[in-house]
């Protein structure tokens, strides 16, 4: 089924992929990114945003983001910069994501993979370099919610498409597809379970060929399975 086609109308998907870069420490301290460590062992003065605490790149994530921008031809981006992107999170101490907008460091490029039998890709839009925010947990406070900034400042690169996407069956077998390639080019480790692979679909519907719809965000998709069913029924 090239197209989800319901009385006139297709469906029009577009994903944004966040992956966890392999690295041993964080985008911006040294902090380690280690899976599993007790709440708040693993956090330091950049990622607690403690007064006076600057922040240095990694080196490491910004060449897993090169070694990606290879991986797909996109163009890697000579001069990068990054920015703040508010949020007010309880588990995001300074009040902003540092990520960046204007000049990402990877700019286009394209996933290819067979699709029915024959060459297929999904255009990207862009891969950027962004942090964390940390854990907020519920389970075991009654009334009242803890925070683990273990996770805080782990290096993430966001892989933006186009809404290139006409079927959930598509969806599913492009982020198949993204999923080997940065485990085979070594950039992360795909644990969908800890969460080293997180999708977000944007899903619309449309009648061919007119413009886009309103589209819906279907956050933190972390199995094959349940994508398909989110962006089937969404």
């Amino acid at each position: 089924m090239s197209a989800l086609l319901v009385q006139g109308y297709e469906v029009v998907i577009g994903f944004e992929t966040h992956v966890q870069l392999a690295t041993q420490s964080k985008i911006f301290s040294r902090a380690s990114t280690a899976f599993g460590a007790e709440p708040n062992t693993q956090a330091c003065a950049v990622d607690l945003a403690l007064p006076g605490a600057l922040p240095v790149m990694n080196r490491a994530a910004v060449a897993c983001a090169i070694r990606f921008g290879l991986a797909v031809q996109a163009q890697v981006a000579p001069r990068s910069v990054f920015a703040r992107k508010n949020y007010f999170y309880p588990d995001l101490p300074k009040g902003y994501q540092i990520s960046q907008y204007e000049i990402p460091v990877v700019q286009g490029g394209a996933v290819a993979f067979d699709w029915q039998d024959a060459p297929h890709e999904v255009r990207l839009v862009r891969a950027h370099l962004e942090e964390d925010a940390g854990k907020s947990l519920h389970e075991d406070f009654a009334g009242m919610s803890g925070i683990d900034l273990n996770r805080a400042g782990t290096p993430l690169l966001e892989i933006v498409t186009e809404p290139d996407m006409r079927s959930s069956a598509e969806a599913v077998a492009y982020a198949r597809e993204l999923h080997r390639l940065v485990r085979w080019i070594g950039i992360c480790d795909g644990n969908m379970q800890e969460g080293s692979f997180r999708c977000d679909a944007n899903v619309s519907v449309r009648r061919p060929g007119q413009a886009l719809g309103t589209r819906r965000e279907i956050k933190n998709l972390n199995s094959f399975r349940f994508m398909q069913q989110c962006t089937l029924t969404a």
